[in-house]
């Protein structure tokens, strides 16, 4: 292993790059739907590890700015980076600026979470919730803030996100995510987690916005609906109210076919769409190997036992990572410059 991942716990930084993070992982079958592609990364011989479920952490607020989590399980369980925890109840939903640990069956108070309900009051009352992960360009900005306490500092980013995509207000994400539930939903339906997936590399406009791996499929079912939805799903569909054009750059449209009897056309029209998606896959691999080039800084946030969470900084990217030993096992980046 490079040599980062020996002297990280001793060292406040050290440079990296992305493709340390996902080892081992082996690009499955794109799906594209719309401005976004998703490159599904199959566990192959990458190395796995059980951070739990983060579905089934008890969540609540004390306060403002303050998220309570409860592990009952017997080992411990990753706080995903850039967690939203939306509530239908009437009550201020919160969201982390980074990703955490929670020890086997502990509780643990995060005092630097972030309200994104401007206009609701009310505190989470403790149970399972369902998850969100914060849109990019939001992810970006809770990257940028210091982690501490300060529970409105996420709200000009949500200003600035929900206006863009022509939702005025107070800075409310779930008036955004009222306002285009609809299409969320949608979205969602047509992206498929496939079998032994650990992670994808997300394109959107022809471009790389989003690069995740999880310890675990199981961990990767957890994230994979907040992530598609709340996350990248959100983005796209900002893009399109926002009248932002499609960029469908190395796509590859089919085109027409010309032939003789009906049998000819199908024929035809077969190999068109099987050229089509051989070379969309391999656009989307090349894209994928330029990625893991790009430098990184990695850190670390906290340990526990054999486990370590920390930040991912970079001009291009922004997100977090952990360790199980010395051998990366989760990574969450988004692409700066989402907005």
């Amino acid at each position: 292993m490079r040599k980062f991942l020996r002297t990280l716990r001793r060292s406040p930084a050290e440079s990296a790059t992305v493709g340390d993070l996902l080892a081992g992982a082996r690009p499955g079958s794109v799906q594209s739907v719309g401005r976004m592609q998703v490159l599904p990364l199959l566990a192959g011989d990458a190395p796995t590890a059980d951070l739990g479920d983060p579905s089934a952490l008890g969540i609540s607020t004390g306060d403002y700015g303050t998220l309570f989590f409860r592990n009952e399980s017997p080992g411990p369980v990753l706080v995903p980076s850039h967690l939203a925890v939306i509530v239908s109840q009437a009550a201020q939903d919160h969201a982390m600026p980074r990703a955490a640990l929670v020890a086997a069956g502990a509780e643990r108070s995060y005092t630097a979470a972030m309200c994104i309900q401007q206009s609701q009051g009310g505190l989470i009352r403790h149970g399972r919730h369902r998850l969100a992960v914060l849109p990019p360009a939001l992810r970006e900005a809770a990257s940028d803030l210091p982690a501490e306490p300060g529970y409105n500092r996420l709200w000009p980013a949500v200003s600035q996100f929900k206006n863009s995509a022509r939702v005025t207000g107070a800075a409310n994400l779930v008036q955004f995510l009222k306002r285009f539930a609809t299409e969320l939903d949608q979205f969602v339906a047509e992206f498929e987690c496939v079998d032994d997936q650990i992670g994808a590399v997300v394109l959107m406009d022809d471009r790389v916005i989003g690069v995740e791996r999880a310890p675990s499929h199981t961990y990767w079912q957890a994230l994979w609906e907040p992530l598609i939805r709340f996350c990248y799903g959100a983005e796209a569909v900002r893009r399109d109210a926002a009248g932002v054009p499609v960029d469908l750059g190395g796509r590859v449209p089919l085109g027409t076919s010309r032939g003789g009897d009906g049998a000819d056309t199908l024929s035809l029209l077969a190999a068109t769409v099987r050229d089509a998606n051989a070379r969309e896959q391999a656009h989307a691999e090349t894209a994928a190997e330029e990625i893991g080039r790009a430098s990184i800084l990695v850190g670390v946030d906290e340990a526990e036992h054999d486990i370590a969470v920390g930040t991912v900084v970079s001009d291009t990217l922004v997100g977090a990572y952990a360790l199980d030993g010395e051998t990366p096992v989760y990574a969450s980046l988004t692409a700066r410059g989402t907005l």
